[in-house]
């Protein structure tokens, strides 16, 4: 069964709101979480295993038409793609393949952070990559994984 919390923003000091965290347990893939924009300081971790004979998965950051951010781990090609759609159609696609970190069946910890202008993705706990934002984050309404992949827990956090 999925479960799921959301920890109620906390008011500090003389008034300023932080929201800690929404978490979301063993969610049935695909699955897609609502999301308030991906602004500076945002940060998504995922904790999944992929598939014993995975060839494909990936995390989505979408608009309501768009896919703002596409990370595409394919164990079929060794490789990790990242890319954007525009008006529902592919742009320029950059290839990651010096590194491929993945394992079929080994879980791992994918974070991705919003950083003015850019997105970090750390792989446990490491810098993996950077991708430099295409779309203005904040019409970034979704968060969404598929493919051959088991997701144990996605984590929301804000500024």
């Amino acid at each position: 069964p999925s479960f799921s919390s959301h920890l109620n923003p906390i008011m500090i000091g003389t008034g300023v709101a932080v929201n800690f965290a929404t978490e979301h347990f063993h969610p049935p893939t695909p699955v897609s979480i609502p999301i308030s924009g991906f602004g500076h300081g945002h940060r998504i971790r995922i904790v999944g295993v992929p598939a014993p004979n995975a060839h494909r998965f990936w995390v989505n950051l979408n608009t309501v038409n768009d896919t703002a951010f596409h990370f595409n781990p394919r164990f079929d090609e060794r490789c990790v793609v990242r890319n954007n759609t525009r008006y529902k159609a592919w742009q320029h696609e950059e290839r990651f393949a010096d590194h491929f970190p993945f394992n079929h069946g080994h879980i791992f910890t994918l974070e991705f952070v919003a950083v003015g202008g850019h997105v970090d993705i750390f792989y446990n706990g490491r810098l993996f990559t950077r991708f430099q934002e295409r779309e203005n984050p904040q019409y970034i309404q979704f968060v969404e994984v598929a493919g051959d992949v088991h997701v144990h827990s996605i984590h929301l956090s804000s500024a």
